[in-house]
C-alpha cells in the first residue's frame, strides 16, 4: 500500500474539520483544499489552502519525493515560514519505521522535530505523534491518518494554543506517481530507527519549558498568531537557495 493513501494528494481534494479549543464547546469549521500542483524534476509540490467561511487563513506546501512526503513551507497572511531542509512528514515506508527526526530552521529559528509512529490503533488508521522544540518552547502534536481518507483527527498543545481538530467531511482522489522510482526511507540518509534508541539526538539540550496555559482565542488562527507568535519566527519575502520554488517565484500570485 502506498504511503500516499494515508495522505491523499490530488488537485481539488478537500477536507472539512471541526476545530475547537481543548475542553471547549465552541468550534469553527475549517476547509482544507489542495489548490495547486507544481511538477519539478522528480518532485511534485502540492499547495494546501485553509479557509474559515470563504476567507483563506493559511497555506501549506508539501513536496513528494522518491522517499516520502515532505513539508516545505507555511504561510499565514503575508508571513512565510520556509523549512530548511525539508521536513520529512511521512516516509515512504512509514508503516515499518518507529521514529524519525529532523533538525533545521523554521524561518530563522533553529528547530528540532521528533516523530514517533504509534502504529495502527484502529482499522486502517495510524497514529503519529511529534514534538517540535525551539527557543520559544515545546509543541506536541498527535494525528490520526486513515487509509484513503487522510488526517481524521489532530490534537495539539503549544506554548500559544491547544486545540482538537476532527474530520467531518472529505472528498479525495489519488494522483498518479507511476513515474517516480520510490525508495525506502532508510536509504535516504535521514535518521530513523527503533523507539528504544531515541536518546543521543540532541533533544536533551532543550530547556524543558512548561507549556503555557492557553486561553480563549479569536475566531481564527490568524488573529491568534498576530497577537502571540514572536515576529522573528516569520520570514517575509525570503530568498531561498533551494530551487524547488523557482517556478513559483516567476508567478507573483502563486502564494
Amino acid at each position: 500500500m502506498g504511503f500516499w493513501n494515508y495522505f491523499p494528494l490530488n488537485i481539488k481534494n478537500f477536507w472539512i474539520y471541526k476545530i475547537s479549543e481543548k475542553f471547549s464547546n465552541d468550534y469553527v469549521l475549517t476547509r482544507v483544499v489542495i489548490n495547486e500542483k507544481i511538477p519539478f524534476s522528480e518532485k511534485i509540490i502540492y499547495i494546501f489552502s485553509y479557509y474559515i467561511d470563504d476567507e483563506e487563513i493559511k497555506k501549506e506546501s508539501y513536496v513528494i519525493q522518491n522517499d516520502g512526503i515532505y513539508l516545505y513551507a507555511k504561510k499565514v497572511e503575508n508571513n512565510l515560514v520556509v523549512f530548511d531542509p525539508l521536513v520529512p512528514f511521512l516516509p515512504y515506508n512509514f508503516e515499518d519505521v518507529d521514529w524519525w527526526n529532523w533538525e533545521g530552521k523554521a524561518g530563522f529559528i533553529p528547530t528540532k522535530i521528533l516523530f514517533q509512529n504509534k502504529k495502527i490503533i484502529e482499522e486502517n488508521t495510524y497514529k503519529i505523534v511529534y514534538t517540535e522544540e525551539n527557543k520559544y518552547g515545546k509543541s506536541e502534536y498527535s494525528i490520526l491518518l486513515k487509509k484513503n481518507v487522510g488526517i481524521v483527527r489532530e490534537e495539539a498543545e503549544t506554548p500559544y494554543i491547544g486545540y482538537v481538530s476532527e474530520l467531518v467531511d472529505h472528498s479525495v482522489s489519488f494522483d498518479d506517481f507511476s513515474f517516480i522510482d520510490f525508495k525506502t526511507f532508510d536509504d535516504s540518509g535521514i535518521v530513523d530507527g527503533e523507539s528504544s534508541n531515541l536518546e543521543g539526538y540532541g533533544f536533551e539540550e532543550f530547556i524543558d519549558n512548561d507549556v503555557i496555559n492557553y486561553g480563549n482565542y479569536e475566531d481564527d488562527m490568524v488573529d491568534f498568531v498576530e497577537d502571540n507568535v514572536p515576529d522573528d519566527f516569520f520570514v517575509e519575502d525570503i530568498t531561498h537557495d533551494d530551487d524547488l520554488y523557482e517556478e513559483e517565484q516567476d508567478n507573483e500570485n502563486r502564494w
